[in-house]
């Protein structure tokens, strides 16, 4: 039997049959199960941890990045490694006041997410924004998933570190009708 693309009706033969449809019941914010996590244990005490150091060179051998000690999953590639630590980890490697770990960084980030998930009702209840929580840190250090640059640039300096923002962020102010500066830009 052939079948053409219908451009009238795309989902010709895909749609949902009669009497198959059932009401689901009323929702009041996501419910979580564990897939990649398990119950009872941090995602990061499932894996080997290790530590690494990062250089990045010129192709003279200028030394263009370094930092050493750094708390990484065994399995993370060299490269991997150089990339977190360079572009990732918050602070400054010469004060010595800079994340350190990978730990550091995913907890950072996802942790900010699922609790501004259960600030705002996202989740039925606190065990499905843990539940999210853990399921999302799990992905992330087995690097099923990565975020795009910027959210491993800012999500959670505020809330971890009380990092502001820049203090060139305005907006506008409508009530006076002119733009201010942000007071805080996370």
């Amino acid at each position: 039997m052939s079948c053409k693309f219908d451009p009238e009706n795309p989902f010709r033969g895909k749609q949902t049959q009669p009497g198959t449809v059932v009401d689901a019941p009323e929702s009041k914010g996501l419910r979580m199960e564990h897939f990649f996590s398990t119950l009872g244990v941090h995602p990061f005490e499932q894996l080997e941890w290790e530590n690494r150091s990062a250089k990045i060179t010129s192709d003279s051998g200028e030394i263009i990045f370094q930092q050493d000690n750094i708390e990484v999953p065994a399995s993370w590639s060299q490269l991997a490694t150089k990339v977190v630590a360079s572009k990732y980890f918050y602070g400054d490697v010469e004060s010595g006041r800079r994340e350190h770990s990978v730990k550091q960084l995913v907890h950072r980030v996802c942790k900010t997410i699922a609790d501004r998930g259960r600030k705002d009702g996202y989740f039925a209840t606190d065990e499905d924004a843990e539940i999210f929580y853990n399921e999302l840190t799990w992905l992330c250090v087995n690097q099923y998933g990565a975020f795009n640059s910027p959210v491993w640039f800012n999500v959670g300096l505020f809330d971890v570190y009380g990092v502001a923002g820049s203090k060139h962020n305005f907006h506008w102010d409508t009530q006076h009708k002119e733009a201010i500066a942000c007071e805080n830009s996370y």
